[in-house]
C-alpha cells in the first residue's frame, strides 16, 4: 500500500466531543481515517477479509506477506475496529480498547516490531480513593493502600473456587478448555452465583470492601453481575496471574503511547497488494460453492473471493446473511450474543484532582473512574448498561460529583458502542454457560468462510491481544485450505 503519513489526522463520523459551554462536535479527528480504494469490478481475490479492526488487519498483513491477494471491506469510515485514538488539545484519547501489558504475547510482538512505546494511566496506582456507599447517598474518602490489599484478599476469596486459586480450573487460560469438565460446570454459575457462595466470608462483611468488590467486577463486565458469566471473570484471574495487582495491571495501567491507531496504521502500511475499501457494509455472504465466496454489500454490488474471513464484532453478525446457513450451534451464539456491556467516556476538569480512583457499586451510573495524568485534569470513566448519557455533559458532571463533590467538567468524549450498528457491544464478556457451549463453535471454520474477532479467541478475548490472537489463527487456517486446494 502507499506509505501512510503517521501524524495526518481526519474526521470519523465515530464519537463526540460535548463542551461545557454547550457546544457539541459529533465526529472525532483521528489518524485511522485514511484514503480508501476502489475494488475492480469481476476480480477475484484471494481473501476477503470483512472488517479492519485488529484482527482483520493482522490478517491481512500476514495474508499479503505470504503472496495473497488480498480485499478488507470495512463497514466504517476508518480502521481499528473498536480501538480509535484521537486527539483534542494535543493530547491523545482512547475511545476504544486502551491498555495493553508486555505480559500479553501477540500485542507485544507488534509494539516490538514497530518500536512503540508505552505511558501510564497514573490513577491506576492512585494514593486517594473514594467509595460510593448507601445506594450512592454516602460518600466515604479511604486509603488506598489498606483497602487495595483488602480488596486484593476478597477478591481471592471470590476467585477460588478449588482451594488453589482456580488454578485447577484455569491452568493454561490461553488454552481455556485444558480442564474441560471443571471449566463446564463453573461456567454455569453468573458472577452473582459465585458472590452469593463467598459473601459471608468476605472480610468480615466490610461493607466498604464489598463495595469496592461489587464496583470491581461490575465494570470488567459492564453491566448487571446477574448477567455475565463466572468463567470469564475466572479467565481474567488465570491471565492476571491470580492475584489482583497483577490482573489490574493488565487490564487498565498501561497505553500506547503513540496510541491504538498509530498501530493499526502501522500494521496496514506493512500490507502488501491489498485493497481497502471503508464505509462498505455487506449484507450477504454465499459460500455456496466450495471453491468461492461472493459477498453482497449493502449497495449490491458483488465481490469475490476464494476465501472469505468474516471478522464482524460477535452482537453484530445477525446482520448478515449466510448461505447455506451456518452450523446450527454457531448460528444459536450469534442469535443469543454475548454482554452488550455499559459505557466508557473520558472526561477534561476545570480544576486537577490529583492521582484519585473512584468506586461505586452496580446499578450506579458509574462503577468506576480514575485520573489518566499526573496532575488530574483527567479521568477515564465506566459505567454499566449504558444507564448514563454521555453525551450529556451535565448528567456526567452530576454523577463524578458524587465521587468527586463540586468539580467542573469542562469536556467530555467518548463512543457510544452499545449501540453502534456495526459493533452492538464493548468488550467481550460471555453470558452463564456460554463459553463452553459456544465458544468452540464460534471459532470453527466453515471453509470457504472462516471467522476471527477479539471476541471469539481464545486467551485475551475481548483485548487487542486477543484480536490478533484470533487473527493469526485465521490466516494459518487460510492458508491449509488455500494451500491443499492448489494441490
Amino acid at each position: 500500500m502507499t506509505n501512510l503519513i503517521e501524524d495526518s489526522l481526519k474526521e470519523t463520523s465515530d464519537g463526540f466531543i460535548h463542551y461545557s459551554d454547550g457546544l457539541t462536535e459529533v465526529g472525532l479527528l483521528t489518524s485511522a481515517v485514511i484514503e480508501p480504494q476502489k475494488s475492480i469490478n469481476n476480480e477475484e481475490y484471494d481473501v476477503i477479509i470483512i472488517g479492519a479492526g485488529f484482527a482483520g488487519l493482522i490478517a491481512a498483513r500476514e495474508l499479503s506477506l505470504r503472496g495473497r491477494k488480498v480485499l478488507i471491506i470495512e463497514a466504517k469510515d476508518r480502521i481499528g475496529g473498536r480501538t480509535l485514538t484521537t486527539q483534542v488539545e494535543n493530547r491523545n484519547f482512547e475511545i476504544g480498547g486502551t491498555w495493553i501489558h508486555w505480559s500479553q504475547p501477540h500485542i507485544w510482538t507488534e509494539i516490538t516490531r514497530y518500536g512503540f512505546s508505552l505511558t501510564e494511566s497514573k490513577g491506576a496506582a492512585a494514593t486517594r480513593m473514594s467509595v460510593l456507599l448507601d445506594n450512592g447517598t454516602k460518600l466515604k474518602e479511604v486509603p488506598m493502600a489498606d483497602h487495595w490489599v483488602a480488596m486484593g484478599k476478597a477478591m481471592e476469596k471470590y476467585s477460588d473456587v478449588d482451594g488453589f486459586q482456580g488454578r485447577t480450573v484455569m491452568p493454561l487460560p490461553h488454552t481455556p478448555f485444558t480442564s474441560n469438565e471443571a471449566v463446564k460446570m463453573y461456567d454455569q454459575l453468573s458472577m452473582q452465583d459465585r458472590l452469593n457462595q463467598v459473601i459471608n466470608s468476605l472480610d468480615d462483611n466490610n461493607e466498604e470492601i464489598i463495595q469496592m468488590l461489587l464496583s470491581l467486577l461490575s465494570m470488567n463486565m459492564q453491566g448487571n453481575i446477574a448477567q455475565g458469566g463466572f468463567i470469564d471473570h475466572l479467565r481474567w484471574w488465570a491471565l492476571g496471574d491470580y492475584d489482583m495487582n497483577r490482573m489490574f495491571e493488565k487490564l487498565g495501567r498501561y497505553k500506547i503511547k503513540e496510541g491504538t491507531s498509530a498501530l493499526a496504521r502501522a500494521i496496514l502500511n506493512d500490507c502488501q497488494k491489498v485493497t481497502l475499501l471503508l464505509s462498505t457494509s455487506v449484507k450477504s455472504i454465499d459460500r455456496t460453492s466450495r471453491n468461492s465466496v461472493i459477498i453482497r454489500t449493502q449497495t449490491d454490488e458483488l465481490l469475490i473471493g476464494r476465501t472469505a474471513i468474516v471478522t464482524v464484532p460477535l452482537n453484530a453478525l445477525k446482520k448478515i446473511e449466510f448461505m447455506p446457513s451456518l452450523e446450527l450451534q454457531k448460528q444459536e451464539a450469534i442469535t443469543i450474543g454475548q454482554c452488550p456491556g455499559g459505557i466508557k467516556f473520558w472526561v477534561k476538569l476545570e480544576e486537577p484532582v490529583g492521582n484519585w480512583f473512584g468506586f461505586a457499586p452496580y446499578p450506579n451510573p458509574i462503577t468506576m473512574a480514575y485520573t489518566d495524568d499526573e496532575d488530574g485534569f483527567f479521568i477515564v470513566g465506566f459505567g454499566p448498561d449504558g444507564i448514563l448519557d454521555i453525551q450529556n455533559i451535565d448528567a456526567v458532571e452530576k454523577e463524578l460529583n458524587k465521587l468527586l463533590p463540586n468539580v467542573k467538567v469542562k469536556y467530555v468524549l467518548g463512543h457510544d458502542w452499545r449501540n453502534d450498528p456495526f459493533v452492538l457491544s464493548t468488550w467481550s464478556w460471555y453470558k452463564p454457560g456460554q463459553m463452553s457451549s459456544s465458544l468452540m463453535a464460534l471459532q470453527k471454520s466453515e471453509p470457504p468462510v472462516f471467522f476471527a474477532s477479539g471476541d471469539i479467541s481464545n486467551g485475551w478475548r475481548g483485548f487487542i491481544d486477543g484480536a490478533l490472537e484470533s487473527g493469526l489463527t485465521s490466516v494459518r487456517h487460510v492458508q491449509q485450505y488455500l494451500t491443499k486446494c492448489s494441490t
